[in-house]
């Protein structure tokens, strides 16, 4: 069993020092992170020049012998729930950097806008359902920030805050916080009547006989997302081995979907299977693209072929459900081809297109 013992070490320039535990041999967190030392945040002075420093030293490592006491208590009967309770101390916001940066622009987004709202200081013990609804109100009045002029929409807010619990709830499951508050806060109501765009028939072909030489893994990538559906996160994901050939030489994708983790087969059209060209033996389809290229890159793709619509790469898999719902095919086929889960995700992502209620009404006449 780990000894457990007290330390000092000169802070302040030498006038004063902090108290803190060493454990010897070291402790073991819930994650099985190697825990050796815990601050007490206590302090002593160095050279006490006076009666009163003298009692505030021995009265203050009084509490420490106490404290290393019950420590010591504690490795006895296992209990090592101080553990989680020293890391409420330790910063938030390099919390949600190491677990929410990995997960994208989305994430990185939200983490901005979080330490935009804390003013860069957040510690895991600031963390409460209050800061949570407060973080609530700020994006649903923030400013983007890239276009400082303009308010958030509605979508981002509400896409920006669930990545923000989601890592409240990370610290939860990882018992660094004792409660569930993202749990406890109202999310943000997403809006389906906003309008998505999308790109007709003739502008699909207009981009497709626009070349964009600047990186063309962007061209093959977007016109693959048209004819597929695929999200950006599942584009850039994508490896040559989930791409498989079946008998009557029909391929088919089989992939884990990133933002929901199902696992779907889906067949891919001629036009598909054409863009991507020649297939290799392994590694990744698109392995030199990332989420900030296809950002900027769509636009002058989109730019260069004189489309003249806000078009992002989600936009891609938007047109493709759209093509979709113009061919007449049923709201479940779409939604299976889409990888939703539920059809309601699917009736709220692709309205009736124009198209289709013209020709309601023309049967009508």
């Amino acid at each position: 069993m780990s000894r457990v013992i007290l330390k000092y070490r000169n802070i302040a320039h030498g006038s004063m020092k902090s108290i803190y535990l060493e454990f010897n041999p070291a402790i073991h967190d819930v994650k099985g992170k190697a825990v050796r030392y815990e601050c007490l945040n206590l302090e002593i002075y160095t050279n006490p020049e006076t009666l009163q420093q003298e009692e505030q030293n021995k009265a203050i490592k009084e509490v420490a012998e106490t404290i290393r006491c019950e420590r010591y208590l504690q490795l006895v009967r296992h209990d090592y729930s101080f553990l989680a309770k020293a890391r409420l101390d330790e910063d938030f916001l390099d919390y949600f950097r190491q677990n929410g940066d990995c997960h994208g622009a989305k994430y990185l987004s939200s983490r901005l806008h979080f330490e935009k709202f804390c003013k860069g200081r957040c510690r895991f013990k600031d963390i409460n359902a209050s800061l949570c609804e407060r973080f609530r109100l700020y994006l649903l009045r923030a400013k983007g920030l890239q276009h400082t002029k303009s308010k958030l929409s509605r979508n981002s807010a509400s896409a920006y805050f669930n990545a923000f619990l989601s890592v409240v709830h990370l610290a939860y499951k990882d018992n660094i916080l004792s409660e569930d508050y993202a749990s406890m806060v109202e999310k943000i109501a997403w809006d389906h009547d906003i309008h998505k765009e999308y790109l007709s028939k003739a502008e699909i072909k207009q981009l497709a006989s626009t070349p964009y030489e600047d990186n063309p893994e962007v061209y093959k990538a977007g016109l693959f997302s048209i004819y597929t559906g695929l999200r950006r996160s599942d584009i850039l994901a994508l490896r040559w081995d989930n791409i498989h050939q079946a008998r009557g030489r029909k391929a088919y994708l089989r992939i884990c979907i990133k933002k929901t983790g199902a696992q779907i087969q889906l067949p891919l059209s001629l036009a598909a299977v054409r863009v991507l060209g020649n297939p290799l033996p392994e590694g990744k389809v698109f392995p030199l693209l990332t989420e900030s290229i296809l950002t900027t890159h769509v636009r002058r793709w989109v730019m260069k072929a004189r489309i003249h619509k806000h078009i992002t790469f989600h936009c891609f898999r938007h047109t493709f459900a759209m093509q979709l719902i113009d061919k007449g095919i049923d709201i479940y086929t779409i939604s299976a081809l889409l990888g939703h889960k539920q059809v309601s995700s699917t009736q709220s992502y692709a309205k009736i297109s124009p198209k289709k209620m013209i020709e309601a009404i023309l049967r009508m006449e």
